[in-house]
């Protein structure tokens, strides 16, 4: 069983116009908004399932556009065996409203949440999202973590005149909100949470020895409190999950993202459809994986790992 944790949908009218009318949308097609075309590249492609989210509404204040397109999601999804859908959760709306949004949603039917994280809030240890991470902590629930798509980390940083945001900036954001939910223990208030983070969590993996050596207390003082490189990595691994998606499977990448988190924390992720645009090269993603696990754990990362926590909310 092949599961893909990273698939993005906005099916028929409900996708908003800024991605209708984004250049690249439409040179990716109806992949990014009919069912009927995801259905059939799914069949042609290695996977059984997808896990569908929208990021345009991760951290929108639209509540009332929010609910409409989560409904429209979960619409099709109940169309489609194969099918799973996360619901976004809209904190922009503020922390109560987003919180009941996304409990509407699980008791619908959704199988996890999706939210957005930028440098340039608090992101998920803001006290605005107590409600919904207490949501979380109850259920069980998976929760998606995307980077905010545009000016992910701040107005006028990394912007995209060379698509430095799409590069780096996104993954930025991820890498920062990791470290925030770890040094700030958000996981001993909320010890249930099971959060995924996009992208090999910014492939936050690539710079272990620059955390290492940025968390060696014999080296630096008055450190404000942060945890040693030992607790970090350890809360690291026992806690966050990874999905495979943002490098276009990149074997270098994907090796050292599994041996920072393990083969149990990490799942298969593409980033459909904007990584893999044809069934083919879903495929080499799928190779890619069983390469960089020597096959040993390729199964768990393929398909068990995201299929342990969707069968949290079963």
């Amino acid at each position: 069983m092949i599961v893909d944790f990273g698939g993005h949908l906005y099916p028929g009218v409900h996708h908003p116009s800024a991605v209708q009318c984004n250049p690249d949308a439409k040179l990716i097609g109806p992949l990014l908004t009919d069912p009927a075309a995801l259905c059939s590249y799914i069949e042609a492609s290695p996977l059984d399932r997808m896990v569908l989210s929208q990021p345009y509404y991760m951290g929108s204040d639209d509540l009332e556009a929010t609910t409409r397109a989560n409904r429209a999601l979960l619409d099709t999804v109940a169309d489609h065996d194969e099918l799973y859908s996360l619901a976004a959760i809209p904190i922009g709306a503020g922390g109560e409203p987003a919180a009941a949004e996304f409990e509407r949603a699980l008791a619908a039917g959704s199988h996890g949440g999706a939210v957005e994280v930028s440098p340039a809030t608090d992101g998920l240890t803001d006290p605005v999202y107590e409600p919904v991470l207490e949501v979380v902590d109850r259920t069980g629930t998976p929760v998606l973590v995307h980077p905010k798509l545009d000016e992910s980390i701040g107005s006028g940083e990394l912007d995209d005149s060379y698509r430095l945001n799409a590069i780096f900036g996104r993954e930025i954001a991820l890498t920062d909100s990791i470290w925030k939910v770890v040094h700030e223990e958000l996981f001993s208030s909320y010890p249930n949470l099971n959060l995924v983070y996009h992208h090999l969590g910014g492939n936050i993996a690539s710079m272990i020895g620059r955390i290492q050596l940025q968390l060696d207390s014999d080296r630096w003082a008055g450190e404000n409190g942060l945890k040693s490189f030992a607790e970090f990595s350890a809360t690291v691994a026992d806690n966050i999950y990874v999905d495979t998606s943002g490098f276009f499977g990149h074997e270098q990448t994907l090796e050292t993202a599994i041996e920072l988190f393990s083969a149990e924390n990490v799942l298969f992720g593409s980033d459909y459809p904007y990584e893999p645009r044809t069934p083919a090269e879903m495929a080499t993603l799928v190779e890619s994986v069983e390469s960089a696990s020597n096959g040993v754990d390729s199964d768990r990362i393929l398909g068990e790992n995201a299929l342990s926590l969707l069968d949290k909310m079963a």
